[in-house]
């Protein structure tokens, strides 16, 4: 409570029990109310919160109401936010899906260090829990997005909660929260766009409190074939959108992946193409007209859009030359930029560093997934992964994280602010990608 300027003793005139009870009753909400050290530095308490909270990601929807969209969890942050004394700003990227960026003011005004943790969760259909009651038990906390991203996050608010109670940060220090890292980054790649440029990041993700360094990219397309209807009877007046779009998969299958399978980065692997979903026609007695293929590539740091998109094009063009009745579109729908910070970066050092003051070990790792960490990284800001919980954990029927990791989490981000402020951590992220 001292953190906040609260000085509130219980007077020795309340003699009574219940007096007493009743004055602690109102000191408590007062303390809730203001934002005080009892609900704003108690991690479990914060993600309780957090995951009561819906932000559920509307998947491109326009539904933004309960429990769908990020508005309700921004205005929490901002309040709390707001109340441990940060300058928060509120931008929509799309209608009831806002980013938040909260500044705190540092010892130093020349750099600054961005946490970054997304606001969207996956959906929650077919979960085996109550989604948004947070239930603690056995030493876990289950909800949606208590492992992804809400616990990361949670660690996140009490380890700068602890940090302002003390007195200015070391440098500037934001914390940024950004929508749709779920189904297309455009919150973090709206960010990157307003201009903002923190000198570097740390990006919450469940990463088993490991520094996480590098991943793969992730390039979604559509790919749209336009034929002829007509009755199956008489298919020879139509033009089946299928069939070709067969022969694209195929070739895909055959040509593509042996040319992928040669490029292969030393920690990340091989590249890759899946197709990951096909559908077409309306009925078996109707030559299929419409035909539409989603393609999932997964992009190594040394690849780019351009060149990606171009050896897809060219398989799709080969093969419509043998279908003059029909048009094919290739279209991007979604694109994470891969990451690939090198481990001797100020940034990736200054994580590293931390993690093992803390837990007196610390692991560099990489990662299957994908994360605004590439976003962030592919637009000048040196970035990393860190945060509790397991991916195992994540978009799970009972989503849960361990409450040791939780407060191990929230010693790690306290030190990783203590240490920002070095300028050997600062200066060394020019060796960042």
């Amino acid at each position: 409570m001292a953190a906040f300027g609260t000085d509130l003793k219980i007077s020795r005139s309340l003699t009574s029990r219940f007096a007493q009870f009743l004055f602690v009753d109102i000191l408590v909400k007062i303390l809730h109310l203001k934002g005080g050290a009892i609900f704003v530095t108690n991690v479990v308490e914060i993600l309780s919160k957090l995951v009561a909270c819906p932000s559920v990601n509307p998947m491109r929807s326009d539904a933004w109401a309960e429990p769908f969209g990020e508005a309700r969890l921004v205005a929490l942050l901002t309040s709390i936010l707001t109340d441990l004394g940060a300058d928060v700003q509120v931008a929509e990227i799309a209608p009831g899906r806002p980013n938040l960026v909260a500044r705190f003011v540092g010892e130093r005004d020349d750099c600054s260090l961005m946490f970054e943790a997304h606001s969207d969760t996956v959906q929650v259909a077919d979960m085996a829990i109550s989604p948004f009651e947070p239930v603690l038990r056995d030493g876990r906390l289950y909800g949606r997005g208590a492992c992804d991203t809400k616990g990361p996050m949670a660690a996140m608010l009490a380890a700068i909660a602890r940090t302002v109670g003390e007195g200015k940060p070391p440098l500037t220090l934001y914390f940024a929260s950004t929508c749709d890292e779920e189904v297309g980054a455009t919150g973090a790649t709206g960010l990157m766009q307003s201009g903002f440029r923190p000198t570097m990041a740390v990006v919450a993700e469940p990463t088993d409190l490991n520094v996480c360094y590098a991943h793969k990219g992730v390039l979604h397309w559509s790919i749209d074939i336009a034929g002829k209807p007509a009755h199956s009877s008489m298919p020879d007046l139509g033009v089946s959108a299928i069939y070709p779009m067969a022969h694209i998969v195929q070739a895909i299958e055959t040509q593509l992946q042996a040319v992928l399978k040669q490029r292969v980065h030393p920690v990340l692997g091989q590249a890759t193409i899946s197709v990951g979903l096909v559908h077409g026609g309306t009925q078996v007695n109707v030559v299929p007209s419409s035909c539409q293929a989603l393609i999932d590539r997964r992009m190594l740091p040394s690849e780019d859009v351009e060149q990606a998109t171009a050896e897809l094009q060219h398989i799709v063009d080969e093969v419509m030359q043998g279908y003059p009745g029909a048009e094919a579109r290739l279209e991007p729908v979604d694109y994470y930029p891969p990451l690939d910070t090198p481990q001797e970066s100020g940034v990736a050092r200054m994580a590293h560093d931390a993690v093992a003051a803390v837990l007196n070990s610390a692991s560099f790792v990489t990662a299957p997934w994908c994360s605004n960490a590439g976003v962030f990284s592919a637009a000048g800001v040196p970035s990393i992964l860190f945060g509790p919980g397991s991916i195992r954990q994540a978009h799970t029927r009972d989503e849960y994280i361990e409450v040791d990791a939780l407060h191990q989490a929230v010693d790690v981000y306290s030190d990783i602010i203590r240490r920002s402020g070095d300028v050997s951590y600062v200066n060394g992220n020019d060796a960042s990608a």
